[in-house]
């Protein structure tokens, strides 16, 4: 320790006594070392100094160039990108202005609709004050009695009258407007296309080799007027008599019966009105060219009148026909004077609706035509008498439930002069009918019927059906009916 004590001081300016205070040292005669020893010790430092300063700058000189192309790189790179993106912004709003173009031409060639918050188009206001409705229906028909000629086989019938055949019955279409209040108009057109418009045109009757999906018929078609809760119809229109219509799927059978087909008529062309005289009360009278006639067959109208009640589970009416037309009969038969002549038809109908499921109805009905000119029959061959008809029917349907019923129909009918069904037969019609009915959905109506007709006649032979190669006082037949309906 004490060797390197002096060795830690030989180079002060100062000496030092053996315990370590130092004291001034004297001169010594010891020449001063030469300049160049001390460069010599001082220069090896600054050599390694330089050295690794040289290191460091060529280090940066190698590292320089790489990173220069590095960053040569990555601005390409950027360059790359954003030139991407610009092409991506211009594709963007090239799309954007097609989608705008196709929208515009869109909105300009689309049919107006209501949209919320904007005024409808006068098409939308005229169909949301109407309704829509109609059926579509189609049968198929079997007659027991199997006769050779299938046209005209159910001959009694109002329809339905071929044997062992697929029927377009109908396609109706209905449009109309009620005049609901006191003030407002409304209008209705019902067409009526198939074998059953054919019928009630008496196209079919009159044409060779007709072709039942080619009829069209007006069934109705008038104007309303609401004036001060009196409605005014102007045009053509269904009668007011009768508890069965045109219509079958508004009726409890496919058929229609025999009181329907013969005691009364089915349209008028005039102008009705119709009222309330209290809630249960109302009232219709009525001005027509005459029976089942569009065009007036003379200077005389015919007149109609109803008197109707309905309250609770029960309803009613009463209603005739007085008219001088001339058209009543169905036999061939012929009136003296069409101008003078008149006709008068009586007809009742009620409903009693017994339970929620169960319901019964019955219609009685009773008619005369003056001054007949019979060509053959009871009557006197060439004589003028008036002639008489009349008839009543009964039914009742139950509900299994909202999809199953059951309806049965009971009919009587009595020609006395063989003026409204078979020429020169005085006649009692007999009609039995059974319906089952069943809504495959809300909308399809299927319908399985069976109905049996019997003549009996006064002064010829019973024999009126069609049996084969001959004839038969019975008929019997099915009907398979589908129909769908029109919400």
């Amino acid at each position: 320790m004490r060797r390197e004590h002096r060795a830690r001081f030989a180079s002060c300016g100062r000496s030092c006594p053996a315990d370590g205070t130092p004291v001034a040292r004297a001169p010594s005669p010891t020449p001063t070392r030469p300049r160049c020893c001390g460069s010599l010790i001082g220069g090896s430092a600054m050599i390694r100094n330089t050295g690794i300063q040289a290191a460091i700058a060529a280090a940066l000189l190698c590292f320089t160039p790489l990173l220069a192309r590095a960053d040569a790189a990555s601005e390409a790179r950027f360059a790359a990108m954003e030139q991407r993106m610009a092409q991506l912004e211009d594709k963007l709003d090239a799309s954007e202005r097609t989608v705008a173009a196709q929208q515009e031409l869109l909105n300009s060639r689309a049919v107006p609709a209501v949209s919320a918050g904007s005024e409808p188009s006068k098409l939308d206001a005229f169909f949301d004050t109407v309704s829509l409705g109609g059926y579509v229906s189609a049968s198929y028909v079997y007659n027991n009695n199997n006769p050779d000629d299938p046209i005209y086989a159910q001959s009694v019938n109002q329809f339905d009258l071929d044997h062992n055949t697929f029927t377009l019955d109908g396609a109706k279409l209905e449009i109309g407007r009620v005049a609901a209040a006191p003030g407002e108009a409304g209008f209705q057109l019902d067409l009526m296309f198939g074998d059953d418009g054919g019928i009630l045109g008496a196209y079919r009757f009159n044409t060779d080799g007709y072709a039942s999906d080619n009829f069209v018929y007006v069934q109705e078609m008038y104007a309303s007027y609401n004036w001060n809760d009196v409605v005014l119809k102007f045009g053509k229109w269904e009668t007011l008599l009768g508890s069965e219509v045109i219509d079958t799927v508004a009726n409890r059978n496919v058929t229609q019966g025999l009181l329907f087909t013969y005691a009364i008529p089915l349209v008028h062309t005039g102008l009705l009105a119709n009222g309330k005289i209290s809630e249960e009360w109302g009232w219709a009278v009525a001005v027509a060219n005459g029976w089942n006639n569009a065009t007036d067959t003379n200077d005389n109208k015919g007149v109609l009148g109803q008197l109707s009640f309905a309250s609770g589970a029960f309803s009613s009416a009463l209603s005739t026909y007085y008219g001088s037309d001339g058209n009543t009969g169905f036999a061939g038969q012929s009136v003296e004077s069409f101008g003078q002549d008149r006709a008068l038809v009586l007809d009742w109908t009620a409903t009693w609706a017994a339970s929620d499921a169960l319901t019964f109805w019955g219609n009685l009905d009773w008619g005369k035509q003056d001054d007949v000119e019979f060509v053959n029959g009871p009557q006197t061959v060439g004589s003028v008498e008036n002639a008489q008809w009349y008839g009543a029917s009964v039914g009742g349907q139950y509900a299994f439930d909202d999809r199953t019923t059951l309806a049965l129909r009971g009919e009587i009918f009595r020609d006395s002069d063989g003026y409204r069904m078979f020429p020169g037969q005085s006649s009692m019609a007999y009609s039995l009918t059974g319906t089952l009915g069943y809504k495959l959905t809300p909308n399809l109506l299927t319908r399985l019927e069976v109905r049996y007709d019997e003549f009996n006649t006064d002064d010829f032979t019973d024999d009126v059906f069609s049996q084969g190669g001959g004839s038969a006082d019975g008929d019997l037949y099915g009907i398979i009916n589908v129909a769908y309906l029109f919400d």
